[in-house]
């Protein structure tokens, strides 16, 4: 098992085979819920490839309960210069969180993918970063197992604010939504500035100018809804 995902991976990535090799033995070695393999997938222009995939669960911890997040981590040809994908794939019983890190169709934003340097990043950090975030914001919520409440994952994206939620995953995790939470809100980006601005025309907010201004030169995609962005405002508390 492990010599054919080590020469599936050498066969997608080639030009930096040794580096990705060492990756992702570092990432089996302290994710053990994660399997390698061969995936197909479709980018958003209808193109169709096959790429090296780990797909499995992560484990957060909240109240002192361990929790396994489902998601898939897609290496990219020519990775590691280029950023790997990442998704929450639900099991049927669960649906998908809407967040700032996480889209109606299960695709992953964070900060560290949007900073992505292949000479310092790797999917072992990438990984553990999520672990973080989830804990804050966990991706999925668990839903009734009756017939008329379980989504596929070909659904997940629409039927996830009708389902009914049961079980931990469902609730916020400790004390977010209190006062002194909100006086510690962080740019999705960067986390460490005040968000102050507003993305137009889809109205996100969430980042701080600094950051906000970066996107708009660079990939000009809101990082979670990627719509275009035209304009970025200040906005100031009352």
């Amino acid at each position: 098992m492990a010599a054919s995902w080590r020469s599936a991976l050498i066969r997608k990535t080639k030009k930096k085979a040794n580096s990705c090799v060492k990756d992702v033995e570092q990432v089996l070695k302290y994710f053990h819920g994660l399997r390698p393999g061969i995936q197909e997938y479709t980018y958003e222009n209808g193109r169709q490839t096959e790429l090296f995939a780990m797909e499995g669960t992560i484990p957060i911890k909240i109240k002192g309960v361990t929790y396994n997040i489902p998601v898939c981590v897609l290496l990219q040809e020519g990775h590691p210069e280029v950023v790997p994908l990442v998704y929450v794939r639900p099991t049927s019983s669960m649906a998908i969180k809407v967040s700032p890190y996480v889209d109606a169709n299960g695709k992953v934003y964070h900060p560290y993918l949007h900073k992505w340097n292949y000479k310092s990043s790797n999917i072992n950090t990438l990984l553990q970063e999520l672990c973080r975030i989830f804990t804050q914001n966990p991706p999925v919520y668990t839903i009734s197992r009756g017939p008329s409440n379980s989504i596929s994952q070909q659904s997940q994206g629409n039927s996830h604010q009708d389902a009914r939620p049961s079980g931990s995953l469902c609730q916020d995790p400790p004390a977010q939504g209190s006062k002194s939470d909100e006086s510690k809100k962080e740019c999705i980006i960067c986390m460490s500035k005040e968000p102050n601005s507003v993305l137009i025309p889809c109205g996100h907010l969430g980042l701080c100018m600094a950051c906000a201004r970066e996107i708009q030169r660079n990939s000009k995609q809101c990082p979670v809804c990627r719509s275009v962005i035209d304009q970025v405002h200040q906005v100031y508390e009352s």
